[in-house]
Parts: structure tokens; C-alpha cells; sequence
């Protein structure tokens, strides 16, 4: 199987909105797809189309002592999915404390025995703790979403220079940057994202996710904008990425 992790340089760069449209996009490429949520904002859910009111997810099961497993679920357009849940804070962090040992996510993935081919696409929180770490560690490849902003630009330095990821020549080699909700009017935004450019230079994905309109109304219709207009510009910038991934792990 190929682990791709997909993690915000920090929260509400469009970390969700990216995971739901690529995982579309390579299930209608004829990819076998497995989307697990892994970010307790539990957002991702509503880009498949799950009901406003439904709670139920992994992290939920696992706190009512329930198979984690069985809140996976086929969204209409054929992506497996498996949500995160709601639950409170402070559930949250006995789930972290307890019941999530240094091995858990690995060992959970490899007991599902999917076959060799499948696209596994992790969504992770932006900052570190139990889960987002280990889905670091085994993943094949790191997908960093930054908006090109300043607030981004410094977390990207300080991430070169001192964060987990870049103390760790494994995180940062199979790390890849991509920039997402770039304005193409702004003229800030242009700067912005010509400097980050000139920091990462390969690093960084040649596809930027630019501003649309289309993106805020399909996540309110709960679908992805590849199916809600998928001859827009946005549509087209996540084929482009979904394809370089494709490319990346010679499917």
C-alpha cells in the first residue's frame, strides 16, 4: 500500500478540502482509495457527504468501546472513508493517553490486509501529538499544505530549522510542500508565493490550489468541488496534483 499524509504547515489551510478532492479524483482514476481521518476536527466527513448530525467515527467507537473499524463507510461517489468522530476534549486525550500505543496506527492499517495497490491517505491535525506523528512516521510520502501568507512563512522557517520534521532527514526527504488558497489578484498573495517557491524550490509541488469560489460552495453542498464543478479551475489544479501523485509512486 502507498501512505500519503497530508498535514497543514497550521489549521484552516484547506488541508480537508485537498485530501476529500485528490481521493475523488484518483478513485475515478481507477485507484483503490482509503481515506482515514485522523484531525479531531472532523470535517473531513462533510466533504462525503455524512449527515450534519451524525457523530459516529473511529475515535468515537473506540471510546464507547466499539470496533474502530466499523465506522468505515462508501461515500456515493465509491471513496472508502472512515471518519474521525465527535467526541469532547477530554476524550479526546484519554483516547491519545490510553488506548493509542507507539505502534497502534501501523498495526491497525496492516490487520485491515488491503491489497498491495491501495491508496492510503491520512488526515492529520497541524500540530504534533500521538497520532499525527505516527502517521508521519510511516507514511511514503508528506503533502505540507501553506497558504502563501507571512503567518505560514514563518512557521515554514521554523519548521526548516528546528521542528520535528526537519530534525529528521527521513520526515524531510519524503516531505513536500504545496500551496493552497493562493489569490490570483493579490498581489501580496504572488510575492508570497514566489518567495516560498524560491525556499523549497523542489520541494514544493509544481501545482498551486488557486482561490474559488467553487471550493466554499461545494463543501456547503457536501461534496467535492470535482464533482460539484468539476470544469473549473480548482477542479483541473487537483487532476494536476492527484496525477503528480500518481507519478510519484509510478501508478
Amino acid at each position: 500500500m502507498s501512505i500519503l499524509c497530508v498535514q497543514g504547515m497550521r489549521s484552516g489551510v484547506g488541508v480537508s478540502t485537498i485530501v476529500a478532492n485528490v481521493s475523488r479524483i484518483l478513485q475515478d482514476l481507477d485507484q483503490n482509495v482509503l481515506v482515514f481521518d485522523l484531525n479531531p476536527s472532523n470535517l473531513l466527513r462533510l466533504h462525503f457527504n455524512m449527515d450534519w448530525e451524525d457523530a459516529s467515527g473511529w475515535a468515537l467507537n473506540m471510546v464507547e468501546q466499539r470496533s474502530w473499524n466499523s465506522a468505515g463507510f462508501q461515500c456515493e461517489q465509491g471513496v472508502r472513508f472512515i471518519p474521525f468522530g465527535q467526541i469532547n476534549y477530554q476524550s479526546y486525550q484519554s483516547l491519545l493517553t490510553n488506548c493509542i500505543n507507539e505502534n497502534w496506527l501501523i498495526d491497525q492499517l496492516n490487520a485491515l490486509d488491503l491489497p498491495d495497490n491501495t491508496w492510503i491517505i491520512l488526515n492529520i491535525a497541524s500540530e504534533l501529538n500521538t497520532l499525527s506523528t505516527q502517521a508521519l512516521n510511516n507514511s511514503d510520502i508528506i503533502l505540507r499544505v501553506l497558504e502563501p501568507s507571512v503567518a505560514c512563512f514563518s512557521q515554514l522557517i521554523n519548521s526548516i530549522q528546528s521542528d520535528y520534521i526537519g530534525d529528521d532527514l527521513s520526515l524531510s526527504n519524503k516531505s513536500f510542500y504545496l500551496i493552497s488558497k493562493l489569490m490570483a489578484d493579490s498581489e501580496i498573495d504572488q510575492e508570497m508565493a514566489l518567495v516560498l517557491k524560491n525556499i523549497l524550490v523542489d520541494k514544493i509541488i509544481p501545482v498551486s490550489i488557486h482561490f474559488d469560489e467553487n471550493v466554499k460552495e461545494a463543501f456547503a453542498h457536501k461534496t467535492t468541488v470535482t464533482l460539484h464543478a468539476p470544469d473549473s479551475a480548482s477542479a483541473k489544479e487537483f487532476r494536476r496534483i492527484s496525477i503528480w501523485l500518481m507519478s510519484y509512486f509510478n501508478h
